[in-house]
């Protein structure tokens, strides 16, 4: 399989994030990933797409760009916003943060969960500040066999 790329871009809406989410699914199906690890991708997806609905580009008129590479080894996704709404200067990914993040959280705590997900089921990891003043999360996949 060549390497294929996919770039889709959506309101920044919770709304669109379960239709991502669908496509993504569906994707994952096709390349043959096991359904438990499909799952697992779409739950990933979800999560950083909804913190950057929240955190990044809060404004419906602001958008998520997603980049979606796939090649005979990995499912590679990539989820940009735009560094509006809540975000302090710089992203609202930043080292600080993420610390602070992940020293409040707390098994009965709502929120604070969603990057500790996706640390713990994506096989390769990578959030930084964007040229837009947002974040950028990819997240690899192996593929399977």
């Amino acid at each position: 399989m060549e390497k294929a790329h996919i770039s889709l871009k959506i309101p920044s809406d919770v709304f669109y994030v379960d239709l991502v989410r669908a496509f993504v699914g569906k994707l994952a199906e096709r390349l043959k990933f096991s359904r438990k690890r499909g799952a697992d991708i779409q739950l990933v997806l979800d999560e950083i797409c909804t913190n950057a609905v929240k955190h990044g580009s809060s404004a419906v008129t602001d958008s998520i760009g997603l980049c979606i590479t796939v090649d005979k080894d990995t499912l590679e996704i990539l989820v940009q916003d735009t560094g509006s709404g809540d975000a302090p200067a710089g992203g609202w990914i930043t080292p600080e943060r993420l610390r602070e993040i992940e020293a409040n959280r707390s098994p009965g705590s709502e929120s604070g969960h969603g990057i500790f997900i996706v640390k713990a089921i994506a096989d390769v990891h990578e959030m930084q500040c964007n040229a837009a003043g947002g974040t950028d999360v990819r997240v690899i996949f192996y593929r399977e066999g």
